[in-house]
């Protein structure tokens, strides 16, 4: 398992010192190269996603992108960008069965999960389709505006 993310928080120090001496655990620090990290997305097995809040997060957007099988805390947040395109869990016993069953959910999901995450990046993450839409709204404003 690679484990990406800052260890010089409290609860990465925690991590590390609970998990640091497994050798099947690798703690690489943070990795803001965007090539590296995408490879290190596109060839993992599965990806976790443990973002529980906020709104839609680049970095989830990233692994879409990448073509990754999605393993996502559940949440309002990260189900309305990746709908039924993902496993997801809420708890450690959750996650815990995920793992064990991790084959047969690859076998079953994979394929369909990141071709459907492929689509949605493609067709409403596109930076055109962004790009037009914030085009749009602001000629709104200003049309608003001038209408005063």
């Amino acid at each position: 398992m690679i484990v990406v993310g800052k260890t010089n928080t409290p609860y990465g120090k925690f991590l590390v010192e609970r998990y640091g001496g497994n050798k099947s655990i690798n703690f690489v620090g943070g990795n803001y190269d965007f090539d590296k990290i995408n490879s290190v997305r596109y060839y993992s097995y599965a990806y976790f996603h443990g973002h529980s809040v906020g709104g839609t997060n680049p970095s989830l957007l990233e692994a879409m992108a990448s073509e990754c099988f999605i393993l996502s805390h559940d949440n309002i947040f990260n189900r309305s960008v990746l709908g039924g395109n993902a496993i997801y869990y809420s708890s450690s016993a959750e996650v815990k069965e995920i793992l064990n069953d991790i084959e047969h959910l690859e076998t079953e999901h994979k394929k369909v999960f990141l071709q459907n995450n492929l689509n949605v990046i493609r067709n409403q993450y596109s930076w055109e389709k962004l790009v037009d839409e914030h085009e749009k709204y602001f000629e709104s404003i200003l049309e608003e505006r001038h209408a005063l």
